[in-house]
């Protein structure tokens, strides 16, 4: 896939966001859909390697993971990326930075796809998504007070669901169609063995982890999660103007799951056993950064009480690639979030109207307008 070429403005006095908003993002929205940086560093034999894992560790006979993933396709995206940026940086307009960020972010994750399985994906996915030290340090001690916690006690048999059972009304799957179908929204929900977590939203997609065993509130805790917290804003963007609003600002990916988190906390979904699987998450992310290798992080893990098919699991999601991690950026997305929304509540109109960071939500909101607006001027 090639990004065609966008010409800087030929005359500085045209320079209005409506004459180079629907050609960069239409760009940088199919870039976007081409790296898709997450589901490529997700291995293809996940499900069978975790299941070979616990025989193993189960056995006393503790190895690395060995995860197979597809080659990344070859292609010059990189490059067309960073020329747009370099375009971009001539723009006056306000809004051109953000766009230059995002094309600047997306060239990054673009070279992280071709690293998948090498030493450079760990060393990328830390410039990808770094924190500050202020932030990561009150992201830990957060996760340190979620694991001291009194754990709640497991959910009875009885209540739990499979989560692709199409058959059973309170599945996942189930739940998940249903909600989508009630609100009339243009999103399918498919089910696969290839996720870490337990769904994952795209373009007009909900993807479910197939076999997964559920208690009834994970089960409304994930629908709430994917759809408040990604599939509204996705479907909310598209009828807004800038363009911005669907490309996404650099670090909106990051602090919309941070704000997914508020809305669970909000809505009741963030108890005890989520704030303690969150905090494992984000000791295995820690890990990761630290240079620990897969045995060593499942050792950690399971040293706070977790049981080995967890541990595994998470350390699985937290080495993906060779060490993506990206679940670093989900408590200081949270704290973020939380902090923002308390100071100015209004906000969540903006940060809940696609991936929008909160750093630049204000400048963005300022240029907000419905997208019949922006197509009659």
């Amino acid at each position: 896939m090639k990004i065609p070429r966008v010409d800087a403005p030929s005359s500085r006095r045209d320079t209005t966001l409506a004459d180079w908003d629907a050609r960069i993002t239409a760009r940088l929205v199919e870039a976007e859909r081409h790296i898709a940086v997450v589901a490529r560093a997700t291995p293809v034999n996940l499900k069978t390697e975790l299941e070979a894992l616990e025989a193993d560790f189960a056995a006393g006979r503790p190895r690395p993971a060995r995860f197979r993933y597809e080659p990344a396709p070859p292609h010059a995206l990189e490059g067309d990326l960073l020329r747009l940026a370099d375009v971009l940086a001539r723009e006056p307009h306000p809004l051109a930075a953000l766009y230059r960020e995002r094309a600047e972010e997306l060239a990054l994750e673009h070279r992280m796809t071709t690293r998948v399985g090498t030493r450079d994906l760990w060393r990328l996915a830390r410039e990808r998504y770094r924190t500050s030290p202020a932030l990561g340090e009150a992201a830990d001690e957060v996760a340190s007070r979620w694991l001291e916690a009194p754990a709640s006690g497991a959910a009875a048999a009885s209540e739990c669901v499979r989560s692709d059972d199409e058959g059973e009304p309170q599945s996942l799957v189930s739940r998940l169609t249903a909600e989508l179908g009630a609100r009339r929204l243009p999103v399918r929900v498919a089910t696969t063995d290839r996720i870490a977590a337990l769904a994952a939203t795209g373009d007009g997609l909900v993807v479910v982890a197939r076999g997964r065993w559920l208690s009834l509130e994970d089960v409304e805790r994930t629908v709430l999660h994917e759809i408040e917290g990604h599939v509204m804003p996705r479907e909310r963007a598209h009828r807004l103007t800038p363009g911005l609003f669907r490309v996404g600002t650099a670090k909106g990916s990051d602090d919309q799951e941070g704000r997914a988190l508020v809305l669970e906390e909000r809505h009741g979904h963030l108890g005890p056993s989520r704030r303690r699987e969150l905090a494992l998450r984000h000791l295995a992310a820690r890990a990761v950064e630290r240079e620990q290798d897969f045995v060593e992080t499942v050792a950690l893990l399971r040293d706070r009480g977790a049981p080995l098919g967890e541990s595994l699991r998470l350390a699985a999601r937290a080495h993906r690639g060779g060490g993506l991690a990206r679940e670093i950026v989900y408590l200081p997305a949270y704290l973020t979030v939380k902090d923002a929304l308390e100071r100015a509540p209004a906000l969540d109109d903006t940060l809940g109207s696609g991936r929008i960071a909160v750093g630049h939500a204000p400048l963005v909101r300022d240029h907000a307008r419905p997208l019949v607006c922006a197509l009659r001027s």
